[in-house]
């Protein structure tokens, strides 16, 4: 009978010894450095999707203000037209009524200067009169 071969025990050993010293020096510090970069990777997504958040927050909340001053806005404009709107009403009537006044005043002053016509037409007329009078009769008619 044959003794086995001693060096498969040494191959396994060697092995062994080989994998203790990888796993302590490479594969641990690895996996280290490894899960840290995963922690970072997981943190750094957390912190964009909260910054994602907040931008959508952000933007909800100047929707609202944009729409805010929109209505402002439109709610001034309406009262500057409406202010503008009596204003322009207001010098129409103060127009209106003093085109009233003045075609009041000048159809009195018509109305004067008519009776001043008749009554100097009605003297005249008798004037005119007498002198056809006196003419047509040849004498002097009183």
């Amino acid at each position: 009978m044959q003794l086995p071969d001693l060096s498969l025990f040494l191959v396994v050993i060697i092995f062994w010894a080989t994998y203790l010293v990888l796993r302590k020096f490479l594969l641990s510090p690895l996996g280290a450095v490894l899960a840290e970069r995963e922690q970072r990777v997981d943190a750094a997504r957390a912190a964009s999707e909260a910054a994602l958040e907040r931008q959508r927050e952000v933007a909800v909340d100047l929707d609202r203000r944009l729409t805010e001053a929109r209505r402002e806005a439109l709610a001034q404009r309406e009262a500057a037209r409406a202010a503008a709107g009596e204003r322009r009403q207001a010098l129409l009537d103060e127009a209106r009524e003093k085109s009233r006044l003045v075609a009041h005043e000048a159809q009195a002053n018509l109305e004067r200067e008519v009776l001043a016509a008749r009554e100097q037409l009605g003297a005249e007329t008798k004037a005119i009169a007498g002198e056809i009078a006196s003419y047509a009769l040849g004498r002097k008619v009183a």
